[in-house]
């Protein structure tokens, strides 16, 4: 659950796509070096991939930022960094809840022990097995339908991706699942509304000059004020027209 070293550099990227938050659940057989190294199989924290990391939005929480206050089943194991569980859940809330898009604290840790209890369940069977072989574990939770998105072979933990709505709500889903599953509740751009085009023999959206007019079918400002679809006519000589002129110059240059 704890680590000693708590500034982990990832290498891969996560595409949100149509999800406001993507990151990872991640997960510790405890198998690892130093503080890795425990007897449990247990919860390092959720985190979402913004910057370098990924494609997510940071959204602070809606309601306080406070710090937690309560230590949380899923963190409620003996340190192994030198901090305290609570301490430690400071941690990673300043860190990553911060950004996750929920309420509170305790919304962040109530959530994240909820989406860890089901593949701590199947990573703690393999530990009870003797297991050593991070593969297998992947391979475990893969089998039970959980998208494995990376694996720290150093710390001897997996990444479990995950996303979240504008609600803030997470959950464990395939990457390419997060559109489906996380979809934004942002209001979509209003449409056009019938007086933004311009509509033969109507008036146009109202203009004071040419650039105000890059609306669809409109191609000018009128002296009217407004769009118009009608290109500006200008005066051509027809074929017609240029015989009609020479004939009246011929017939004054005889008459001369």
């Amino acid at each position: 659950m704890l680590c000693s070293s708590l500034a982990i550099t990832w290498a891969k990227f996560m595409d949100c796509g149509d999800a406001p938050l993507c990151g990872v659940l991640v997960l510790e057989t405890g198998l690892g070096p130093g503080a890795y190294d425990h007897q449990y199989v247990g919860v390092h924290g959720l985190w979402p991939e913004t910057g370098s990391y990924g494609s997510s939005e940071c959204i602070k929480p809606s309601s306080s930022s406070a710090d937690p206050s309560d230590v949380y089943a899923c963190y409620d194991h003996p340190a192994g960094s030198g901090m305290s569980p609570l301490e430690f859940e400071k941690h990673e809330w300043d860190k990553h809840g911060r950004c996750a898009g929920v309420r509170d604290a305790a919304d962040f840790f109530s959530q994240l022990c909820g989406l860890a209890a089901s593949p701590v369940k199947v990573m703690a069977s393999k530990r009870a097995a003797g297991e050593s072989d991070l593969d297998k574990y992947r391979q475990k939770l893969e089998d039970a339908g959980f998208a494995v998105f990376d694996a720290d072979s150093e710390h001897m933990q997996l990444e479990l991706s995950a996303c979240a709505g504008d609600d803030g709500r997470w959950t464990l889903a395939a990457v390419g699942d997060f559109g489906e599953k996380c979809r934004g509740s942002r209001p979509t751009p209003p449409t056009p509304t019938p007086t933004e085009r311009c509509v033969h023999d109507e008036h146009g959206p109202p203009c004071e000059s040419d650039d105000d007019c890059g609306f669809p079918g409109c191609v000018r400002c009128a002296h009217s004020g407004f769009c118009t679809d009608q290109p500006i006519q200008r005066a051509t000589f027809t074929s017609s027209v240029f015989r009609r002129l020479f004939e009246r110059v011929a017939l004054k240059f005889n008459d001369a």
